[in-house]
C-alpha cells in the first residue's frame, strides 16, 4: 500500500535532522597539521628569491643535464604547477602578471595564440618603472577575477620591505601598483652579492627557453594577425639539442644564482608559464639556501588550492613568497601557501610521478574534444539503431526479435557504462605507456565491456530493471568511493577535471555529478522496483532515503563533494524519486519545500566552513566569505556567464536535444500493443518512472545552478536514456508473451 503523505514527511524530517546533526558536530574546526603550516617569516635579513622559469617542465630535469635542479629536486619540496591565468594559453606575461596579483590575470594582445614580450623598464636610480604597468593592471581589475595587479609588490613596499627584479618579467611580477621596483637589473649575470643586500623580495626571469623562438612579430592588421598565428613556434622544430644546451646555460644560471645568495634565503624555482605552445604543467621546487647549497626537507608541494599531492596552482606562488618574507597580504589573495607532503623515497621516482602526472594531464586534455565526439556520435548511433529495432522488430514474433531486442539492449547499457569506464581506466597507469592515448582508450573500453558483462552475468538479467541497476549502481559505487578517497579517478580522466583546464581540482566535477547523480536516482528505482514487488514499499522508501542523504552528504561536504550547486540540485530530484516511490502526489507546494530545504542545507554547510581557519576553507566557505564581503557579484556573474556560454558548445545541445527526442517521441511511440515502450515498461516496472523524472529534475536543475550549464543534462541523459532503453526492450521482448492489460489501473509509483 502506498505510505500516507504524513508517513513520508515524519522520515523525511527525521532523516533531514540526522544529517543536520551529522553536519553540526562534524563542522567544529580540525587542529591544523603540522605538515600545512606556511613557512615562517625568516628571522635574518636574508631574502626570498623567486626564479621563474617559462617553459620547464620536470622531463628536462636530469642529473647529467641540469645537476643543480636534480640536487633540488633531490633534496628540497617538488611539484607540479597548474599555470592556468585568466586565458588558457599562458604566455610568460601572462604567468608574471598572475605573481603579481595573487589572482588568475592577463595581458590582451594581437593574437591569442603569439607571446608578446614585457617592454622593458625605464630605469630610475637603482630601481626601474614599467611605463605600461597601468594598461595591464586596469583591465585585470576589470576582469571576472578582479585581479589586484602590483599585489605583490605593493604589500612587501607596505611592509617596509625593498624588492628587487632582474629582467622585465620578473619586474612585472614584482611591481608595486605604480610599476616600480625599488632594484632593477637586466641580466643575472649583473647581479652580485652587494645588490642583494637588505633586499626583501627578489625575482629572477631566466628566459633561456623562450629565446629558443623567434620574436613574435606585431601584427598591424587582420591578417598579419592570421598569418602570425598560422606561423606558431612549434616546440617539435626546436632541435633535442638546442633545447639540451639551453637548459645547461639555464642550469649553469641558477647554480650561479644559489653561490650569491647569502645562506637562509628561501630559493623557490616556478615554471611561471609556457615558453610556447599549449600549456602543461611546469615545474615547481622550494628550499632554503645553507652553504651554497638548496637545502630542506624532500618531500610533494601541496596546497589548499589543489588539496593534491604533488600540484600547486600558479595563483599559490604569490602567498607562498609572502609567507617566507614575513609579509602580510595588503588584500585577500585567491591561492594558498604551499606546504610539503609524502613523495616516493627516491628522486628518479619522485621525479617520474610528476613527469607520468603531466603526461596523463596533457593526453586527456588532447583527447577531450575527440572523446566527446565520439560520445555523441556513439550515443546518436545508439538512438536512431534503437529507433529502427523498435520500429522493425517490436511487432509480431519475427524471428531476429529476440536477437535484435537483446542487442539493443546490450548496446544500451554500453551506453550507460561509458561515463563510469572513463573513471575505471584511471585504475591502469595507462600514462605508462609508450602510446598512452590508445592505452587509455583501450582502458576505457575495457572497462565498459566489464560493466556490461556483470550487468548481464548474473540472474538479474531476466528482469526488466536488472542489468539497468547493476550498471547504474556500479556508476554510483565508484564515484562514492573515490571522492571518499580523495578523488582520484576523476582526476585526468575524459569526463573528470584536468589540472590544466584547472577549473577544479578536488571534490565532484560537474560532469561527474551528472553521472553519480543519475546513476544513484537509478539505482534507487531499481532497489524500490524489487523491494515493492515483494510488498516492502516502506522498506523500499526508507533504503531511498538512506541512498539518497548518503549522496547528498558526500557531494555537498566541504573536502569531500564540495559540490554547492550539486545539493541543489539533487535534493528536488531525491525528493521526487521518493515521493513517486512513496505513492505520493507530487505537488508544486512539496517540490518548494524540497528547494527550500536544498537552500538550507547548501548554506548551512557554507557556513560551517566558513567558520574553519581561512586557510582551510573549501570554496564553501571562500563564496560565504566573498558574500559577507560584499564581494560576490563578480564570481556570480563569471559563473552564469560560463553557464549560458555551453549553450554554444554544439555536440553537448545536440546530445541533450537528441535524447529527449528519443525519450520522448520513439519511445513513446504506440506499438502494436497502442503504447509506447516506454509506458510498457512503466506497466512492468512503475518505479522506473520515479527514477527516470528525478533524474530529469536534477538535470533541469543543475543545469540553471552550475557552471557547466548544458554539460548537466548532457550527461545525465547519456546514463538516464539508455539505462531506459534497456528496460525498454526487456519489455518489449516479454510482451507478446505477457500482454499489458490496459484496464488495470497504474501504480501509484506512477502519479504527479
Amino acid at each position: 500500500m502506498p505510505l500516507s503523505p504524513a508517513t513520508v514527511g515524519r522520515t523525511v524530517s527525521a532523516l533531514v535532522v540526522l544529517v543536520l546533526a551529522t553536519i553540526l558536530l562534524s563542522a567544529a574546526p580540525a587542529a591544523p597539521e603540522t605538515a600545512r603550516a606556511p613557512g615562517a617569516p625568516p628571522e635574518d635579513s636574508a631574502p626570498t628569491v623567486l626564479v621563474g622559469v617559462p617553459g620547464l617542465l620536470w622531463r628536462d630535469v636530469t642529473p647529467e643535464n641540469t645537476p643543480t635542479l636534480w640536487d633540488m629536486a633531490a633534496g628540497t619540496a617538488i611539484g607540479n604547477v597548474s599555470i592556468r591565468t585568466a586565458t588558457s594559453r599562458t604566455c610568460p606575461t601572462d604567468g608574471w602578471l598572475t605573481v603579481s596579483a595573487g589572482e588568475r590575470a592577463l595581458s590582451l594582445r594581437e593574437s591569442f595564440t603569439v607571446c608578446e614580450a614585457v617592454p622593458e623598464p625605464v630605469r630610475d636610480g637603482s630601481g626601474a618603472v614599467l611605463e605600461e604597468h597601468g594598461a595591464y593592471a586596469a583591465p585585470n581589475r576589470e576582469s571576472v577575477f578582479q585581479a589586484p595587479v602590483g599585489l605583490l609588490g605593493q604589500s612587501v613596499r607596505d611592509a617596509g620591505g625593498t624588492t628587487l627584479a632582474v629582467g622585465p618579467g620578473a619586474a612585472l611580477g614584482v611591481a608595486d601598483r605604480s610599476g616600480r621596483v625599488d632594484h632593477y637589473l637586466g641580466s643575472v649575470h649583473d647581479l652580485t652579492r652587494d645588490r642583494l643586500s637588505g633586499v626583501t623580495l627578489a625575482a629572477v626571469e631566466l628566459p633561456d627557453l623562450t629565446r629558443l623562438y623567434p620574436d613574435p612579430p606585431h601584427p598591424a592588421d587582420a591578417e598579419a594577425t592570421e598569418e602570425a598565428e598560422a606561423n606558431e613556434p612549434d616546440p617539435e622544430d626546436v632541435p633535442t639539442w638546442a633545447r639540451e644546451e639551453a637548459l645547461a646555460d639555464l642550469d649553469g644560471r641558477l647554480r650561479s644564482l644559489v653561490d650569491l645568495l647569502p645562506a637562509g634565503s628561501s630559493l623557490m624555482v616556478v615554471g611561471v608559464s609556457m615558453d610556447t605552445g599549449p600549456s602543461e604543467l611546469t615545474v615547481a621546487a622550494s628550499g632554503r639556501v645553507t652553504d651554497g647549497d638548496v637545502t630542506g626537507t624532500p618531500g610533494f608541494l601541496a596546497s589548499d588550492s589543489t588539496r593534491r599531492p604533488g600540484l600547486v596552482a600558479l595563483t599559490d606562488t604569490t602567498p607562498t613568497l609572502l609567507a617566507r618574507a614575513g609579509v602580510s597580504p595588503n588584500e585577500p589573495v585567491g591561492g594558498r601557501v604551499w606546504h610539503r607532503t609524502e613523495r616516493p623515497p627516491t628522486t628518479e621516482a619522485a621525479v617520474q610521478w610528476l613527469v607520468d602526472f603531466n603526461t596523463a594531464a596533457v593526453v586527456v586534455g588532447g583527447a577531450i574534444p575527440g572523446f566527446f565526439s565520439g560520445l555523441v556520435a556513439f550515443q546518436l548511433l545508439i538512438y536512431a539503431a534503437a529507433a529502427y529495432s523498435l520500429h522493425r522488430y517490436a511487432k509480431g514474433r519475427h524471428v531476429k526479435r529476440a536477437v535484435v531486442l537483446t542487442v539493443t539492449r546490450v548496446v544500451a547499457l554500453a551506453g550507460a557504462s561509458f561515463p563510469v569506464a572513463s573513471y575505471l581506466a584511471n585504475l591502469v597507469p595507462w600514462w605508462a605507456s609508450p602510446q598512452p592515448f590508445p592505452a587509455l582508450l583501450a582502458c576505457v573500453l575495457t572497462a565498459d565491456a566489464l560493466v556490461v558483462a556483470l550487468a548481464m552475468a548474473g540472474p538479474w538479467r531476466r528482469t526488466i530493471l536488472g542489468p539497468m541497476t547493476v550498471v547504474a549502481a556500479t556508476t554510483t559505487v565508484v564515484l562514492f568511493v573515490d571522492l571518499a578517497f580523495g578523488a582520484n579517478l576523476q582526476m585526468n580522466s575524459p569526463t573528470g577535471y584536468s589540472p590544466i583546464v584547472a577549473g577544479r581540482f578536488y571534490g565532484i566535477g560537474n560532469i561527474a555529478f551528472a553521472t553519480f547523480a543519475t546513476g544513484m536516482l537509478m539505482t534507487v528505482a531499481g532497489v524500490s522496483h524489487e523491494l515493492i514487488s515483494r510488498g516492502r514499499r516502506g522498506v523500499a522508501v526508507a533504503s531511498t532515503l538512506v541512498i539518497g542523504a548518503a549522496s547528498v552528504v558526500i557531494i555537498g561536504w566541504p573536502g569531500l563533494g564540495t559540490d554547492f550547486g550539486g545539493v541543489i540540485a539533487l535534493v528536488p530530484g531525491l525528493a521526487v524519486t521518493t515521493m513517486m516511490i512513496a505513492g505520493v502526489r507530487v505537488t508544486p507546494v512539496r517540490l518548494g519545500a524540497a528547494g527550500l530545504g536544498a537552500v538550507t542545507l547548501i548554506t548551512l554547510l557554507a557556513w560551517m566552513d566558513y567558520l574553519r581557519p581561512p586557510r582551510e576553507r573549501s570554496h564553501f566557505g571562500e563564496f560565504t566569505a566573498q558574500v559577507l564581503s560584499g564581494e560576490a557579484g563578480p564570481v556570480v556573474a563569471r559563473k552564469l556567464g560560463a553557464m549560458l556560454g555551453t549553450l554554444g558548445n554544439w555536440q553537448l545541445t545536440l546530445l541533450a536535444a537528441g535524447a529527449l527526442l528519443f525519450l520522448f517521441a520513439v519511445l513513446n511511440r504506440p506499438t502494436n500493443w497502442r503504447i509506447g515502450a516506454l509506458q510498457r515498461a512503466y506497466e512492468d516496472a512503475p518505479t522506473l518512472r520515479a527514477g527516470l523524472t528525478g533524474s530529469l529534475v536534477t538535470a533541469l536543475v543543475g543545469f540553471a545552478a552550475n557552471d557547466s550549464g548544458i554539460a548537466i543534462p548532457a550527461i545525465a541523459l547519456t546514463v538516464a536514456v539508455p539505462l531506459t532503453l534497456s528496460a525498454c526492450a526487456w519489455a518489449l521482448q516479454k510482451g507478446p508473451e505477457n500482454p499489458p492489460n490496459n484496464q488495470k489501473t497504474p501504480e501509484s509509483a506512477q502519479k504527479m
